[in-house]
């Protein structure tokens, strides 16, 4: 060991760089592990995890939707393979207030009485609230380890004490465990979980919002299970035909966190991606380590020769590799404590150093040293050793396949560098695309809010008025500051987009439930094509006429015009949203030009077709109200006047949402361009480490040929000639690895493009500038030694030998 050492502080050029790849390569694993650990392979925090479960209503239409109500009791009653079910909304925005201060907007989870007992988890303060309670209607909840020492500094006293949510007094009877309000298994870090008296709606079977869990009994399989549903949804779509009608019933494990099948999978394509670095950096320290190794070749001729075993050589080459490795692989782990600390202040989870992350960071430490160990210590004994040791250490520099064997290398990691800026070329070019595509509508003059309403306020028998009432006095507010152009509110916005609802056209027969054609809609408040900017291109807007009380409207955009009317007018044509029952036809008093919403990434053949309905005729009671204002100059100085404005009319809410449509996009993006943020570091470190290979590679040859280089220069050969002859060898080499990770790039591409539909289309303008990137670059690396030898005088070139 202490030999290696010293080996290795002889060659300090050589060891810094190989410290810093290594640090890298191993750093950007360890972190990209650290996310996948954290996110999907981690155990979950609950008694026999293994046993539990979640239950999805799926329609051909929608596929998975919220579990109803009233499926929720039967399902609980009916069923003979669980032995318990429970029901949660994993993300509500509530209004949260201590006495005597302001509320404050926050993340909540409604749940049954026995979400905690289902789940195997017992709070670490108080109590899990009581069936009693639910039947009783009782407002209380448990708050969450976070938002307890947050906002309480974890004073035990917080048992007991009466809060406000959503208006209502609320008494904290718990607070929960630390990792049952981590967003990895709940999204945002909910504030704390609410009791929601799920009683109230027993009766409703329609609609669904609720995500069901459930624990298998013994012996039962997820198979049999699944079986069971199968049957009980059968049973339930005979009962229930208007319904329940094509609504079937998935059993999957409990999943260990919020990721989606496609965020899995691009968690997993960045580890591939930072596993490809990784080997970059292998091939070129396996490339370094050939040179230093030729270099050497006498050294280990004489040893041989002296009677030392072959084995003993490769051991202590090994021995070399490996001391560099630990010590690359401790300076990787540090490099991973930065990194994770990045990601983890993006992502709102830890990402802490544990164990298994430390196990894998030393992991891949030894195989690294292996890898780029072992094939230079089998070439540096192949050969005689006499020749060997007459060359002087010169004898390996004639060896043409080793020759081979390096450019090959540095060609391979030519082709992973192009794959990898191919891949970020594409998130870069379809984000720009994404970003600045035209939505049809105003987006530099709108701030945008939401509020939720409560029952107790706006509830009762004349909620819908009440509602209306809220409304009006909003916009008179609203109207009225400097500043402010025009206002409306609406039940979804331009801005976010909205939600997707099955419609029929009068004179055509009905569709079977689940099959319906669905069009993008949200109910509209007059002025709100004023508000974003919206053009009609026939008939009218809604007014303060379109009441709850007066002829059902409704305004569609020209797709959907000429898409149900083609060679018609639409305007005196009516249509119904079939989620209301009965049927409201609506007359089309309006077409509005086509637009998008800004938060939409829907399927685009069904993001062109729309329809509105006026916000005071599709107005059933309180929810969630979305505000729209239009200012004359920049809005952001205006968003504390209408924080204040809403304020004063509902002293108990807090905000859901108040920003500019400029804020509001770029939150929608904030995860794709950390993606985005995250490929083209990979990539950038990827092209750095090729850049750095070829170099090695042509600085060495150039060496290797220092009296070739003399005589040349001698005999009157020109700079620029000697110059050309190795930047051509550089050149051949970047071409062949383009040709070659032309493929990777079809493949990587392919794969982003599959799971990120939402970015559109393939450029191949993104492969071919990578392509000159990778070129120009590996230019570059060769001109910089190539330069350096041309300066050499012929009589130190002739004397170097």
């Amino acid at each position: 060991m202490k030999h290696a050492l010293r080996q290795l502080r002889s060659n300090p050029g050589f060891t810094a760089i190989a410290l810093v790849t290594l640090a890298l390569g191993i750093g950007v694993n360890t972190t990209a592990f650290t996310v996948l650990e954290r996110l999907l392979l981690q155990s979950l925090p609950f008694r026999d995890a293994d046993t539990l479960v979640q239950i999805w209503p799926k329609t051909p239409r929608d596929g998975r939707d919220g579990f109803a109500p009233a499926d929720y009791f039967d399902l609980k009653d009916q069923n003979s393979v669980f032995t318990e079910v429970a029901a949660a909304q994993p993300w509500q925005r509530m209004s949260f207030a201590e006495q005597g201060k302001a509320p404050i907007k926050v993340g909540a989870v409604y749940m049954t009485s026995n979400f905690c007992s289902v789940l195997g988890v017992t709070p670490e303060l108080g109590r899990a609230p009581t069936q009693e309670e639910s039947d009783k209607s009782a407002f209380v909840c448990l708050l969450s380890d976070r938002f307890w020492r947050d906002h309480f500094n974890a004073d035990p006293k917080v048992l007991g004490q009466t809060v406000r949510v959503n208006s209502r007094p609320s008494t904290v009877i718990g607070v929960m465990p630390p990792a049952f309000g981590d967003s990895a298994l709940f999204p945002n870090h909910p504030a704390f979980f609410y009791l929601d008296p799920v009683t109230h709606s027993r009766g409703v079977r329609q609609v669904g919002w609720y995500e069901a869990v459930a624990r298998l009994k013994p012996g039962v399989s997820l198979e049999q299970a699944q079986a069971e549903m199968n049957v009980w949804g059968k049973r339930l779509a005979t009962q229930y035909p208007d319904t329940n009608k094509d609504r079937t019933f998935d059993v999957i494990p409990y999943p260990k966190g919020p990721l989606g099948d496609d965020d899995a999978k691009l968690a997993w394509m960045t580890l591939a991606l930072s596993g490809l670095v990784l080997l970059i950096a292998c091939v070129n320290l396996a490339n370094l380590q050939m040179v230093r190794t030729t270099r050497r070749s006498q050294e280990f001729a004489i040893r041989l020769s002296l009677g030392c075993p072959k084995h003993r050589l490769v051991g202590m080459i090994l021995r070399e590799c490996l001391v560099l490795s630990a010590i690359g692989g401790t300076l990787g782990i540090a490099v991973a404590a930065w990194s994770n600390a990045f990601v983890a202040r993006f992502l709102d989870i830890d990402l802490p150093l544990n164990f298994r992350v430390v196990a894998f960071a030393t992991g891949i430490a030894m195989i690294t040293a292996v890898f780029f160990g072992v094939v230079p210590a089998l070439l540096a004994f192949r050969g005689e050793v006499g020749d060997a040791i007459k060359s002087g250490g010169r004898g390996a520099t004639s060896n043409r396949s080793r020759h081979w064997l390096r450019q090959g290398l540095v060609v391979v990691e030519l082709a992973m560098a192009l794959a990898l800026l191919a891949g970020a070329g594409f998130f870069i070019s379809g984000l720009y695309r994404l970003t600045h595509r035209d939505l049809g509508w105003d987006t530099e003059h709108e701030i945008i809010a939401s509020v939720s309403l409560d029952q107790d306020h706006f509830g009762g028998d004349k909620n819908r008025d009440k509602v209306l009432a809220f409304g009006r006095e909003v916009l008179t507010a609203l109207r009225a500051l400097p500043g402010v152009q025009s206002a409306a509110v609406s039940n979804g916005l331009p801005a976010w987009g909205s939600r997707m609802a099955p419609y029929q056209v009068e004179g055509t027969p009905p569709v079977a439930k689940g099959q319906e054609p669905a069009a993008a809609y949200f109910p509209a408040g007059p002025g709100l094509l004023d508000v974003y900017g919206l053009h009609l291109v026939a008939g009218r807007d809604f007014t303060e006429a379109d009441g709850p009380d007066s002829a059902p409207v409704a305004i569609v955009n020209e797709s959907m015009a000429r898409k149900l009317w083609p060679g018609q007018s639409a305007l005196g044509k009516r249509i119904a949203n079939t989620q209301s029952q009965p049927l409201v036809w609506a007359e089309v008093v309006g077409v509005v030009r086509d637009f998008k919403g800004g938060g939409e990434f829907y399927n685009p053949e069904i993001n062109n077709l729309r329809f509105m309905r006026p916000w005071a005729q599709d107005l059933a009671g309180p929810g969630e109200v979305q505000i729209s204002v239009r200012t004359f100059g920049p809005p952001a100085p205006l968003k504390e006047s209408v924080r204040r404005v809403i304020g004063v009319l509902l002293p108990d809410l807090a905000l859901n949402e108040l920003s500019t449509v400029e804020e509001d996009a770029a939150l929608l993006v904030a995860y794709f361009n950390f993606l985005r943020r995250v490929l083209v570091e990979i990539a950038v470190l990827g092209l750095l480490l090729s850049a750095v290979g070829i170099y090695g590679v042509v600085a060495n040859l150039a060496a290797e040929r220092t009296k070739e280089i003399g005589i040349r220069m001698a005999l009157g050969a020109e700079p620029g000639n000697i110059l050309w002859m190795f930047v051509r060898n550089g050149v051949v080499l970047a071409c062949a690895g383009a040709a070659i990770g032309l493929l990777g790039a079809f493949f990587l591409v392919t794969f982003l493009g599959r799971t990120l539909p939402l970015l559109p289309g393939k450029d191949p303008t993104v492969v071919a500038l990578a392509a000159v990137a990778l070129i120009a670059v590996a230019v570059l690396a060769c001109w910089l030694p190539a330069r350096r030898t041309t300066k050499v005088s012929p009589m130190i070139a002739l004397r170097a030998e």
